[in-house]
């Protein structure tokens, strides 16, 4: 990990999503990354992939969520339709195609309900 500018400046190391169901949501969201998880305690972690910029981690919480995200995680692939049909196989929901210039994207939600997007990403070419 890269050290911040200065002792002042934080470095995010990871996005935390608290859920009810720890086990459930960890298998979720390990599915859809495709990433090795563990759980200690009230904690779920997904294993850092290096193509990754943020790790993920879920935190067991006794309250249910209720209300909306205030923040949401943008996800990218180049097969939108396969992360698509992941999200559903894995129990989450898949809403409406949005677009703004040219970028797609669809809004969907995890079991509890917590929102995140996945974009279309560009296939890189051999350019």
């Amino acid at each position: 990990m890269k050290a911040p500018s200065t002792d002042r400046t934080p470095a995010l190391i990871a996005a935390t999503i608290d859920c009810h169901d720890l086990e459930g949501m960890t298998a979720f969201w390990g599915g859809l990354l495709e990433v090795e998880t563990a759980i200690h305690d009230h904690f779920g972690f997904l294993a850092h992939a290096k193509e990754r910029k943020v790790t993920l981690w879920l935190q067991k919480v006794d309250d249910e969520f209720t209300g909306k995200n205030r923040l949401h995680l943008d996800l990218a692939v180049v097969d939108l339709a396969g992360a698509l049909a992941s999200v559903q196989e894995l129990g989450g929901s898949v809403g409406e195609e949005r677009r703004w210039g040219d970028f797609l994207w669809r809004t969907c939600t995890d079991p509890e309900g917590n929102v995140f997007d996945i974009m279309q990403a560009s296939v890189p070419s051999d350019e």
